[in-house]
């Protein structure tokens, strides 16, 4: 077990906007080797490793979603106008095959096995990808358009969620409807826990003005009993659309990101509020980092926040384009963000530093094959 103790760094008051990770991060292995160990323990550091267009089309651009396959080696991004599914290469950005809805492309996601794509759009069509090859191996149509995907963590169901409200379960090999759930009028965002039990969405229920006749939105964040196919909880009051949902790596919290310009943190057993982060405009989306000790919030801002779950402070902050949709890899060690300006995603790294800490030998001789180091044994 890993210990965290993080303080802010002086440096870091001053040049916030620097593109640093500017804070002290202190470690305490308990048991074990603690990965965090390679990070620099007085200021981890994220560094943009690249910046793509991924949409281009001839007007507006903006990329809806994007995500990192499981082995974190390659990036699959969904376009709003140009109606395109792109596969990256991590490595070097390298585009590897590109194919497209016939409209704008809302939601992507990666089999667990890293060997099939999941997307979805406002053509009301669900469609499954070979990640090898790019080939279309199964389309399905709904009744409205679709705002959230997920896989389950096992591989054998895919979650969808509708602009009718409605969370769809379907088997991921048959492709087969297993069942639906109505959540209120529109589901955007969707979570599996990780043993599949349960699965976590948000959205937005609409409700007609009784002078004008107009919508009125609030937001909802709600988890469903898969087996049983029906809501068990609802989390908070949310004034507007939620957009995103996340849960935990350790699954103690659940965060949703909402267009009344707040991040909610809940215990996800209970549904108590245990954060609140207001920022000046809407929310698109938030996400927890790889050891939980953040939440990063994106969206009309232009940059990207991190808040310490620990104190509630607001460490540090990322200037980037309006941002759609975050994702970290599984190992917490790659940031994927899409932007909702001019069709860009963008890829960045935390580094490692085990020279500065003076472990390197220590980590080497764990991971490392080397024949001279069999010898010494």
């Amino acid at each position: 077990m890993c210990i965290f103790h993080v303080q802010p760094n002086p440096e870091y008051v001053e040049t916030r906007l620097v593109p640093l990770f500017f804070f002290v991060l202190t470690v305490t292995v308990t048991s074990g080797v603690c990965q965090e160990q390679i990070y620099n323990s007085e200021h981890p550091e994220i560094i943009s490793i690249w910046n793509r267009v991924a949409d281009v089309s001839p007007l507006l651009r903006s990329v809806e979603a994007a995500e990192l396959s499981p082995d974190g080696q390659l990036a699959v991004s969904g376009s709003k106008f140009g109606y395109k599914v792109m596969l990256w290469r991590v490595a070097d950005g390298a585009l590897l095959w590109e194919n497209e809805h016939e409209s704008e492309v809302e939601c992507v996601v990666f089999s667990p096995d890293g060997k099939r794509i999941a997307t979805g759009g406002e053509d009301y069509y669900v469609r499954v990808w070979e990640v090898e090859t790019g080939k279309e191996l199964a389309q399905w149509e709904h009744d409205s358009g679709l705002d959230g995907i997920t896989w389950s963590h096992d591989g054998q169901l895919i979650a969808t969620g509708s602009e009718a409200g409605d969370a769809f379960l379907w088997d991921a090999n048959s492709y087969q409807l297993i069942g639906k759930v109505n959540t209120g009028s529109t589901i955007n965002s969707l979570h599996f826990t990780k043993d599949d039990s349960l699965l976590l969405v948000g959205g937005n229920i609409q409700t007609p003005d009784e002078k004008t006749g107009k919508p009125i939105y609030t937001g909802f964040a709600k988890l469903i009993d898969v087996d049983r196919q029906q809501v068990i909880r609802s989390y908070g009051d949310h004034q507007a659309s939620v957009k995103s949902v996340r849960i935990s790596p350790d699954e103690s919290m659940m965060a949703t990101g909402c267009f009344d310009s707040t991040a909610r943190v809940f215990n996800l057993k209970t549904g108590e509020l245990l954060h609140s982060y207001k920022e000046p405009l809407r929310i698109e989306a938030v996400a927890f980092t790889g050891d939980g000790q953040y939440l990063v919030t994106g969206g009309h801002q232009l940059k990207i926040s991190f808040y310490r779950l620990a104190d509630d402070e607001l460490v540090y902050e990322l200037p980037t384009p309006r941002t759609e949709y975050l994702d970290f890899s599984d190992d917490g060690r790659l940031l994927l963000t899409a932007h909702e300006d001019s069709g860009l995603f963008s890829l960045y790294l935390m580094l490692s530093n085990t020279q500065y800490r003076g472990n390197y030998q220590q980590v080497a001789n764990k991971q490392l094959n080397n024949r001279d180091l069999k010898n010494k044994e």
